[in-house]
């Protein structure tokens, strides 16, 4: 119950932002946000994708940048509350 109140939470977050921040992301971004939503680490990351660790952590930072949220745990809000998990 309380994950899910942290998506919600997050999710509403995300979506205050849409609307101010270029959203539209790469198909490698995309793969790191369905990766992080599922609750994989950076590490797990890369190791799934065959990339490097700091490569995780640029395209996070420029995720993040580009949906205007604070943290991982907003992108994954973000993700499931767009539909993108499904």
């Amino acid at each position: 119950m309380e994950v899910e109140a942290e998506r919600s939470i997050a999710g509403d977050r995300a979506a205050q932002h849409r609307g101010e921040h270029d959203a539209t992301l790469t198909g490698r971004e995309e793969d790191i946000v369905r990766a992080l939503a599922r609750g994989a680490t950076n590490a797990e990351i890369g190791e799934q994708l065959y990339i490097s660790l700091s490569t995780v952590k640029s395209h996070v930072a420029n995720i993040q940048s580009k949906l205007g949220v604070r943290n991982r745990v907003e992108i994954a809000g973000w993700a499931w509350g767009t539909g993108r998990m499904r």
